[in-house]
């Protein structure tokens, strides 16, 4: 299965981005974005300028060379709003085309919303509520639930259709964003569900709220900003002016600063009329929604983290087909699990190998880095932090002063830390006695009851229990808080 690209001309930026595969959780090998503006003066005048069409016109040409350079021929390129609103945007279509190659598929605003939706749906297939993707020009709103969009809706709340031709605050400004609402019934009756904030200005919001409460990661996929904390965010960066909004520089880079307090307005004044019950971002949007259609059915229907696992292991691991097996063996210690609990657990076991290619003073760390900073899907920062510490337990890891480390504790819960140690200790234990293998484990079994653990040993495999592996299991059974018993 071969790579697959979208060029995706925004009304902000353009950006091309191409992945690996269409597989579930494809990585991404290249990603460019531009500034070229081109919805700046639509809402004034009716046209795109002709300095940013130019800009445009030189940008998808490089992108057109790079695609076949890069050997992809599997891709689509589509326009949002700037391109769908301006009066010379079929000439600018024709334009591309000419100069390019590239045929551009204008997305209607229902189309824009939907692929956001399935974008969001990509990365986190269990999100149910609103999502909202501010884009340079539009805002696009719908509904999920059950792997399903509806309430597809576009507005021209964009921060560049809320400037001049010299980026000036149009007049009422609020009142034209408020009245933009009030139309939209559906998302008055939509009160205390989660909210998904899709875009790049958004993102920008939540890199600021991680530089004022000093978040310990900077991956702002599926972070969880608290609702109050959010919208007094927003109110307080939609009242700055740009030179205010230098101090966050060189978090922000001066394009988005341009536009950053329009987009918290737009973001203020929405939390006002939807009161969500949380608050995340994605980073997934059109772009993704593009990539999952263009999935097979079965492959939308697999899990992105059990998959990247598996891709993962495959890559680095010795026995990547051992994961499932070590799931299952050490299964009688987790009869408490939630469904959650046991997809994390499934990954970690598939993910129990990884570390093994690295510096023997350096696997605990590296596979904690790996981890807490990869791109693994479906995962939240607390998930990314179990796993972490999870294999960090498993590689025997000691020292508590490595910074991811004390990263991945500050994420995690008291109950969750104890977790993870427990399949660190279960899996550290596993992989001793079976030498990482399915056929070691066939001749063992572990069986727990209320008061001891005991580790069943075929007769005449007895010499697989040395001093190592008694010691780790030892070990097992005094975190378990119970008796430890070697029999066959």
């Amino acid at each position: 299965m071969g790579k697959f690209a979208v060029i995706d001309i925004g009304s902000n930026t353009i950006r091309l981005v191409v992945y690996e595969n269409l597989e579930r959780a494809p990585y991404v090998i290249f990603n460019e974005k531009v500034f070229c503006s081109l919805g700046r003066g639509v809402s004034e005048t009716g046209f795109m300028r002709e300095k940013s069409i130019t800009k445009a016109a030189k940008t998808l040409r490089r992108f057109s060379i790079l695609l076949i350079k890069m050997n992809v021929t599997n891709y689509r390129t589509v326009a949002t709003s700037a391109v769908r609103d301006a009066d010379n945007g079929k000439m600018f279509v024709n334009h591309i085309k000419d100069v390019s190659g590239l045929d551009i598929h204008v997305l209607s605003g229902a189309e824009e919303a939907r692929l956001s939706g399935q974008g969001v749906i990509c990365a986190l297939p269990r999100a149910m509520g609103i999502i909202g993707d501010l884009g340079g020009g539009s805002l696009e709103l719908a509904t999920v639930y059950d792997k399903e969009v509806s309430n597809e809706s576009t507005l021209p709340l964009g921060p560049l259709q809320l400037q001049d031709l010299e980026g000036n605050r149009v007049s009422s400004v609020k009142q034209k964003i408020d009245g933009h609402f009030t139309s939209m019934f559906w998302l008055r009756d939509r009160q205390n569900e989660k909210f998904y904030a899709v875009g790049g200005s958004w993102r920008t919001l939540a890199r600021i709220h991680m530089i004022e409460t000093k978040y310990p990661l900077i991956n702002m996929h599926n972070y969880v900003i608290p609702v109050t904390e959010i919208t007094e965010l927003a109110s307080r960066i939609s009242k700055m002016s740009k030179i205010e909004l230098e101090q966050y520089r060189p978090h922000i880079s001066a394009k988005r600063i341009k536009t950053l307090s329009l987009a918290a307005m737009v973001l203020s004044r929405l939390l006002k009329v939807i009161n969500p019950s949380k608050f995340i971002v994605s980073v997934f949007g059109v772009r993704e929604g593009l990539l999952y259609n263009q999935m097979e059915p079965n492959i939308r229907k697999q899990d992105s983290l059990i998959t990247s696992c598996h891709q993962v292991a495959q890559m680095t691991g010795r026995f990547p087909e051992h994961g499932e097996r070590l799931y299952e063996w050490i299964d009688c210690l987790f009869d408490d699990e939630s469904l959650d609990h046991k997809r994390l657990r499934l990954a970690i076991c598939i993910l129990s190998d990884v570390g093994w290619r690295g510096h023997p003073e350096y696997r605990a760390e590296k596979v904690v880095s790996e981890t807490l900073y990869g791109r693994l899907g479906g995962l939240n920062h607390s998930d990314s932090s179990l796993i972490a510490m999870s294999l960090y337990t498993c590689y025997g890891g000691l020292s508590h002063n490595v910074p991811q480390v004390e990263t991945a504790k500050i994420l995690l819960s008291k109950e969750d830390t104890k977790y993870a140690k427990k399949i660190g200790l279960a899996l550290r234990f596993a992989q001793r006695i079976s030498g990482g293998t399915s056929d070691g484990l066939k001749v063992v079994k572990l069986v727990k009851d209320n008061t001891a653990l005991t580790l069943l040993v075929e007769p005449d495999m007895l010499d697989l229990v040395n001093d190592v592996v008694e010691k780790r299991f030892k070990k097992l059974a005094k975190f378990l808080e119970l008796d430890d018993n070697i029999s066959s």
